[in-house]
């Protein structure tokens, strides 16, 4: 009995082992982005909320002054899904913000805070730490704009991306896309508007939503 047990344990410890493995290894052959049940095609769409309780954030840098916004949808569409190693992309035609706030004195609430000269393009790459980029297109630059409510009227804050594009990381385990302190700097704004600003969001997980599927995406 005692034999049967240690033999057990042992079976098990092996399957943790090759599972985890399977989800932080890269399978040549395999496509970059995967799910656990249908393929994650060309044409594809792609969707995902904020991770359950995160915020996403447009902060005075180096303070939690700022903006938040409890609600955040990214989507798109699988563009090139080669095989492993490489580098998965398409473009992000969806990118909002809502049930924002503001603490920054003098502003009584956010009208909206919106990303403008959408479609951007996101790359995810199966190298090491699964590095992702936004990219502008033609369209034109990352642009965020911030409309706020304060004691003088309306104001409306414009910011572009101080990079050329914003970077981040994928995960699996837990499976989400996280950008973090993406600076951001003011073109156009009265006082009240900081002069730049830091973007973090956390988004996953990502989910094929093409008929049939509705599995969540990992990297290979």
């Amino acid at each position: 009995m005692r034999n049967r047990l240690f033999a057990a344990l042992a079976a098990a410890t092996a399957l943790i082992a090759l599972q985890t493995g399977t989800a932080n290894a890269t399978v040549p052959g395999s496509p970059v982005l995967y799910t656990s049940g249908p393929a994650v095609n060309v044409g594809d769409p792609l969707s995902a909320d904020l991770v359950a309780g995160t915020v996403a954030t447009m902060y005075n840098p180096g303070t939690t002054t700022g903006v938040k916004c409890g609600a955040s949808h990214i989507g798109g569409k699988v563009g090139v899904n080669p095989p492993a190693p490489g580098t998965a992309s398409g473009p992000v035609n969806t990118l909002t913000f809502g049930s924002c706030t503001s603490n920054v004195v003098g502003v009584s609430s956010v009208i909206s805070l919106t990303m403008d000269h959408l479609p951007y393009t996101l790359s995810i790459s199966d190298s090491t730490g699964f590095p992702v980029s936004l990219d502008p297109t033609s369209a034109g630059v990352i642009q965020a704009t911030v409309v706020l409510k304060t004691l003088a009227g309306t104001a409306t804050c414009v910011y572009h991306s101080t990079s050329p594009n914003l970077a981040g990381s994928a995960t699996n385990v837990p499976a989400q896309i996280n950008l973090s302190t993406q600076n951001f700097t003011k073109t156009t704004g009265p006082s009240i508007c900081f002069p730049s600003i830091d973007f973090s969001a956390s988004y996953g997980p990502v989910t094929d939503t093409a008929p049939g599927n509705g599995q969540v995406v990992l990297v290979n």
